[in-house]
């Protein structure tokens, strides 16, 4: 199962980001790359199931999630992992169409367009590879 095996190396990376590289430099901006990482890791997932259903494969976080929803519960995935999903996919398009980002100590906060703000800290990306951990194991184990 290469694509499984693709989605852990996805999130050892962010592993080792949040507890190697982060600590060493001090940049909040290495969170976004572990955000990255942690959407590459979800969308590789999303990939084996679709694939194991034998259902075209769409480019994309958003569209394979919205993909994978009717048969997500065969897969242990429950609505709760599904929001999860989204809120990665919406921190990353937000971050894209960002008019502007800056870090404010050790986090790294993302403005749009109406001034509405999305701070992402270290804190909150335990709580993304927590999660993330945890569809990957139920996911081994289908």
């Amino acid at each position: 199962m290469a694509t499984l095996s693709k989605a852990f190396d996805h999130y050892q990376t962010a592993e080792h980001l949040l507890h190697t590289t982060l600590p060493l430099a001090k940049d909040p901006k290495i969170l976004l790359g572990i955000v990255k990482s942690i959407s590459n890791c979800l969308e590789n997932a999303l990939t084996l199931i679709l694939k194991k259903e034998k259902i075209t494969v769409p480019e994309g976080l958003l569209k394979k999630i919205n993909t994978v929803r009717p048969f997500a519960a065969r897969y242990r995935l429950s609505a709760e992992n599904l929001a999860f999903m989204l809120r990665i996919h919406e921190i990353l398009h937000l971050q894209k169409c960002s008019p502007m980002e800056f870090k404010r100590g050790s986090t790294h906060i993302i403005c749009s367009d109406d001034y509405s703000l999305e701070i992402l800290s270290a804190k909150d990306i335990r709580g993304f590879l927590q999660h993330v951990k945890k569809i990957l194991h139920d996911l081994k184990s289908v």
